[in-house]
């Protein structure tokens, strides 16, 4: 795919007044969050704007502009590193972004995890933003919360147990079922039509060989298979700041996260691809791991609870083959969702 074909047919008011949809992303993500912008909020944002993360929703501005400003007095220094930004046409006047963020703070100020501790931390996350008409109308947030409370010196499991009886967003207990938001619903073929809408078909080699493994590795566990996907070379950035380099080690992280919910089912609910003459081709995909916890202890005695794992994995191309991925998905809201299954159990004792 060369990357003039990207912008066929997409009117500049889908990102105006800047140059291209990345730049859009990346300006006012650093007039908003960087240089405390925040009224500018609604230059950016639809008013009914919807944002999906692990542990629930909201819905309209407000919610949007009450939750920014909390996070930026606990963390008044916030910084980001822009990692990437994986864009693909959405109709004629918008677009979705896969914004890729390294981020860095210190804890200077009241927040859920508590009071200040003057910490530094940093981490990666994920905004999956669908642009309409020069606004965001929808967003998928996934942040490695993991790191945080590592940085900060507290206890992940006491987090994740608070967050099961108080969920950060909704102020209700975390539901974990399937029929739930953003859980719901299967997507029917996510190459024509994901959770951001019907897309153009391009780059389609390389995002059948994305859905291929997750579906032969993830799925179906033909670890053996991995060689047919990625370059010997390849390295997988994750969770904790872990990064594995080679194809076993690529395997062996892969399996361990398989291990916790040997049951699970992963299904890729959207996809986009970007191709620049900087980073090459790069395919964006939001996915939902659906199982139990049976498996692998990793988190404490196994306890069968329901698990939903939203991540996201950016893949890099170069030959046919990936050679990088980004995977990034939220151990605490894991944690969160055993204790609830075991709240529920002493409940019914």
């Amino acid at each position: 795919m060369k990357p003039e074909q990207q912008f066929a047919g997409l009117q500049p008011s889908a990102y105006a007044p800047y140059g291209d949809p990345r730049e859009y992303i990346t300006s006012w993500t650093d007039k908003i969050w960087i240089k405390r912008g925040l009224g500018h909020i609604h230059e950016h944002y639809a008013p009914d704007v919807k944002v999906h993360t692990v542990y629930g929703e909201t819905y309209g501005m407000g919610n949007v502009i009450s939750n920014s400003l909390q996070k930026m007095v606990a963390f008044p220094n916030r910084g980001g590193g822009h990692d990437d930004v994986v864009w693909e046409k959405r109709g004629d006047n918008g677009f979705i972004s896969s914004h890729r963020v390294f981020n860095n703070a210190t804890h200077l100020g009241h927040w859920t995890y508590g009071p200040p501790t003057g910490k530094d931390w940093v981490n990666r996350g994920v905004a999956h933003c669908l642009v309409q008409d020069g606004l965001v109308t929808e967003e998928w947030v996934i942040r490695d919360e993991f790191a945080v409370l590592g940085d900060l010196g507290l206890d992940p499991y006491e987090v994740g147990a608070d967050l099961a009886r108080r969920s950060p967003v909704l102020g209700k207990a975390m539901v974990a079922d399937k029929t739930a938001t953003p859980f719901a619903g299967r997507i029917e073929d996510v190459l024509s039509r994901g959770i951001s809408g019907p897309r153009p078909d391009h780059a389609r080699p390389e995002c059948e060989s994305v859905l291929r493994m997750f579906d032969r590795v993830w799925n179906q566990k033909f670890f053996d298979e991995v060689p047919n996907h990625c370059d010997d070379t390849i390295v997988c950035q994750t969770v904790r700041l872990r990064r594995a380099l080679g194809m076993n080690a690529y395997q062996l992280e892969t399996m361990a996260l398989l291990s916790i919910i040997p049951d699970g089912e992963i299904e890729v609910r959207d996809i986009c691809v970007h191709a620049s003459q900087d980073l090459g081709l790069r395919v964006a995909t939001i996915w939902l791991l659906r199982g139990t916890y049976s498996g692998s202890p990793y988190y404490g005695p196994t306890n069968g609870a329901p698990l939903n794992i939203l991540g996201s994995s950016h893949f890099e191309f170069r030959n046919g083959k990936i050679v990088r991925e980004w995977r990034i998905y939220d151990e605490i809201a894991i944690i969160a969702q055993i204790a609830a299954a075991n709240a529920r159990a002493d409940a019914s004792a």
